[in-house]
């Protein structure tokens, strides 16, 4: 009798955390919505939206290929974006943004700038749920005079000439 109560109170425990999930004490939501935009031949904005909860700021890691130069820059909290200015556009540029808190670290919101072919870029942004599954978000951009013209889906992307006149 005593051995079938408590295993009841174990299952009951089961069904109310099931039922009442809550993000562990301690941890750092992910930056997400990776953005980049070109703002001459020689400048790259990289914004992102600022993560749910509490933190304090960013750490940005990208590098580039071809040459694999790595850099890490601190971002304010206040901030959400980061200015480079010593941007290449033939290189390929990848992501990994990542919001602290109290010396933790949240999980990384990856994203890829491709290197730029013929005035079209590929911008694509990687973030792992809770469950391990990956999603992706693809966004195809064009430059037209200093203004970047986005389209994002889910799964496979087509641009068509017509969608020109959206931006």
């Amino acid at each position: 009798m005593q051995f079938s109560f408590r295993l009841s109170l174990c299952l009951l425990g089961l069904v109310l955390i099931s039922l009442f999930p809550q993000p562990a004490r301690g941890q750092v939501s992910s930056p997400r919505r990776f953005r980049a935009k070109v703002l001459s031949p020689t400048k790259l904005q990289v914004l992102w939206k600022e993560p749910k909860g509490e933190f304090e700021g960013y750490k940005v890691i990208y590098t580039t290929q071809p040459g694999g130069q790595q850099e890490v820059v601190q971002v304010s909290r206040r901030e959400a974006k980061l200015l480079i200015e010593d941007f290449d556009p033939s290189k390929e540029y990848n992501f990994k943004i990542i919001a602290l808190n109290r010396g933790k670290e949240s999980k990384p919101l990856q994203a890829k700038h491709e290197a730029q072919r013929s005035g079209v870029e590929m911008v694509q942004s990687q973030r792992r749920n809770d469950n391990g599954v990956t999603e992706e978000n693809n966004e195809i951009s064009e430059a037209f005079e200093n203004v970047m013209c986005a389209f994002c889906v889910s799964g496979a992307v087509f641009r068509s000439p017509e969608m020109e006149e959206w931006c």
